[in-house]
């Protein structure tokens, strides 16, 4: 008995960690120069023009909120369940797995509330004048000292400092 229950509280261990939110993506938006949605795989460099480097002109520090899913609650709700159900007899057991449930829907919609609020903060969203003439919105966590007039290159979903051509391959 005592190696089912541990058994099932390492599942429970493992499965609340599931319920761990992913942190928030840092993402680029491009838009062509009449402000209208553009969508864009990354582009290649054609000829002598570099299709994702531009300057910065405005910068907002803009705060980001993580919500919770509620996959928490279920899936406490479950392991609880289960650890609950592993007592008594009868309708002890069934008292005894109800309880579990509820106090397991807690732990687990606690666990996922605390996540959510560790993982909220402050990112800074860069608009970007491409050189092709669009705009790229980016939202990043990081600002490594970029100033509006700044030279930046669009790599992946974040800027980089734009130096020399040999540093963007």
């Amino acid at each position: 008995m005592l190696r089912n229950i541990s058994v099932i509280a390492l599942v429970a261990v493992f499965g609340l960690s599931a319920c761990v939110a992913p942190p928030p993506r840092q993402r680029v938006v491009y838009h062509d120069s009449s402000d209208q949605g553009y969508s864009s795989s990354d582009q290649q460099y054609s000829g002598r023009s570099c299709h994702r480097c531009g300057t910065v002109r405005d910068i907002d520090q803009v705060e980001i909120r993580q919500r919770t899913s509620g996959g928490g609650a279920v899936l406490g709700a479950i392991i609880g369940g289960v650890i609950g159900n592993q007592f008594g007899r009868g309708g002890g057991r069934a008292a005894a797995t109800a309880i579990g449930a509820v106090g397991g829907a807690a732990i687990g919609d606690s666990v996922e509330e605390n996540d959510a609020r560790a993982r909220s903060g402050y990112a800074w969203r860069f608009r970007v004048e491409l050189d092709d003439g669009r705009w790229a919105t980016v939202t990043q966590y990081d600002n490594p000292g970029f100033r509006p007039g700044a030279r930046v290159y669009v790599s992946g979903d974040h800027l980089q400092a734009l130096r020399n051509r040999s540093e963007r391959n």
